[in-house]
């Protein structure tokens, strides 16, 4: 593994408690803590753009967070410190999960169907979950996206979190999911009665940790209908499907946003969203996912097209999920399913992002979340996810080259253009780099070799260690740069114990500004 260190442990004789521990050196206060502003309200759409209810815009570009609904607190909030990076921090989390063969009963949001209650039985643990999250992003003031219920997508190979298919399993007491295509997820009354039933317990939940209920709580941006809805894998949602679910969402959540979930996988802008969900009021924005060049129903170079048609509408329109994956020229289109990127990663090079960013701007593109990041692990290092065909989740600031073969290559690159753009298409200057948080410094063993490991601090790029050492009598710099780029659980910084000492650790920011000293570990 690179960038491997042995910290040698200097014989100290440290100051009586009594006494007190010398000074640490000065540092700078991260940037990163909670606001201590007003939350900002309700944010809406007027004439293509967003505003918050105060008329401040709030274009944003910033990234997917699809973890944040299974993570541990610590990781959710690294992940809402890395998202006050961005000059307006939202994000997407993943869908409300299905038990199904990929997840079981106790994980699942929605655990299975009760016929005495005629409702869905619904996993309270998960929801206290989401109560803890929700109050968490309010006092970071991140406002989230959370799409409701997954598309099936047409086999169980790729059926992950559960999705309207297990609805109808579970609803009709069906034994498979091939029984399942007997019925009609967009027409069927019972089944649509079953999805308002998931929208009213959602919606109406009060959150055990503040007090909010859902549906009144500005700290969602929008509740989408779905992830990646569409009708027979080249169509969306019929338009009285997605127009009944808004109609139905708005009535529990009267100031909070639609987005239209479906994603038609349609190469044609006019064939890609029902009119009717166009037409509808209820619903606020119209999204799309870019992935690649071709086929060109993903092309990103779409998104001026697809912006101008929906704002043709009155319209809002973001981009849900985008990601950039040059395919190898000489590779027939028709053969798109076994098509490669020509490196790993999901992009040839980060000018491509740089073109989506301009696009975005020209199109008025009113926000865009690029699939995806991952935080700090609690057992140090980063959590990490791939999808196949080299795609990886992305990790703040960004390293290059990839120190680990699960992050991506271009991440540095992608990490840093996405915040320059979240800036610059409110024409609002690029500040510095975040100074980062402290990090929570632990005395551990590997294989009976005493070492360290850490949480890292959101944004920080690379660590200071210090010691307290005998002959000074104060803390002295012992390792310049540490770095905690690494799969979860992997950071281990053996040491040398030849005495014992006292040491602390501090993040530095991609600028090279310090942030504050972790706690005092001795060894």
């Amino acid at each position: 593994m690179r960038r491997f260190f042995v910290l040698v442990a200097f014989a100290v004789s440290l100051v009586h408690a009594s006494a007190g521990i010398p000074a640490l050196p000065s540092s700078q206060s991260t940037t990163l803590g909670k606001p201590t502003e007003k939350q900002t309200g309700f944010v809406s759409a007027r004439n293509g753009t967003l505003y918050t209810d105060d008329g401040k815009p709030y274009t944003f570009a910033t990234f997917n967070s699809p973890h944040l609904l299974s993570c541990s607190e610590f990781e959710a909030e690294d992940t809402m410190r890395t998202l006050r990076g961005f000059a307006r921090p939202v994000s997407r989390t993943y869908v409300q999960s299905v038990a199904s063969i990929n997840v079981s009963p106790q994980d699942a949001n929605i655990q299975g169907w009760d016929s005495i209650t005629g409702d869905w039985v619904y996993n309270e643990a998960a929801y206290v979950q989401f109560d803890k999250l929700l109050d968490m992003a309010s006092k970071y003031d991140v406002k989230l996206v959370h799409p409701i219920i997954n598309q099936d997508y047409g086999d169980e190979s790729s059926n992950w979190a559960g999705n309207w298919a297990d609805l109808i399993r579970l609803r009709y007491n069906l034994s498979s999911y091939e029984d399942t295509k007997s019925i009609d997820w967009w027409t069927d009354l019972t089944m649509i009665d079953s999805y308002k039933l998931i929208v009213k317990h959602l919606l109406n939940r009060v959150n055990t940790v503040n007090g909010r209920r859902y549906g009144d709580d500005p700290t969602f941006l929008a509740f989408e209908t779905g992830n990646e809805m569409n009708d027979g894998g080249a169509a969306p949602p019929p338009g009285s499907w997605t127009v009944t679910a808004a109609k139905y969402i708005k009535s529990l959540a009267p100031e909070i946003m639609v987005l239209d979930g479906s994603l038609s996988r349609n190469a044609s802008t006019e064939a890609s969203w029902a009119i009717e969900a166009l037409q509808a009021p209820e619903v606020d924005l119209h999204s799309y996912h870019y992935y690649r060049d071709n086929p060109p129903a993903y092309d990103y170079r779409r998104v001026n097209t697809d912006a101008a048609y929906v704002r043709s509408f009155g319209k809002t329109y973001i981009v849900g999920e985008v990601q950039i994956l040059t395919l190898l020229p000489d590779r027939n289109q028709a053969t798109d399913a076994i098509c490669i990127p020509t490196q790993h990663g999901f992009y040839a090079n980060a000018s491509e992002f740089s073109d989506f960013f301009q696009r975005q701007r020209e199109s008025k593109t009113a926000g865009s979340m690029v699939w995806s990041i991952r935080p700090h692990a609690d057992n140090g290092g980063f959590l990490t996810h791939g999808e196949g065909d080299g795609i990886f989740s992305y990790h703040a600031p960004g390293w290059s080259p990839a120190p680990e073969p699960d992050f991506d290559p271009l991440e540095k690159s992608v990490i840093h253009l996405t915040r320059e753009a979240s800036y610059t298409l409110l024409d609002e200057p690029v500040p510095m780099f975040p100074i980062p948080v402290s990090p929570v410094l632990s005395v551990t063993q590997v294989n009976g070799t005493p070492g360290f490991t850490w949480q890292g601090g959101a944004w920080a790029e690379h660590y200071e260690l210090w010691s307290l050492t005998k002959d000074s009598g104060k803390w002295s710099l012992r390792e310049t740069r540490l770095y905690d780029d690494v799969d979860a659980g992997a950071l281990f910084i053996p040491l040398n114990t030849t005495g014992k000492g006292a040491f602390v650790l501090r993040g530095v920011s991609v600028d090279g500004i310090p942030g504050p000293f972790s706690n005092i570990e001795t060894v």
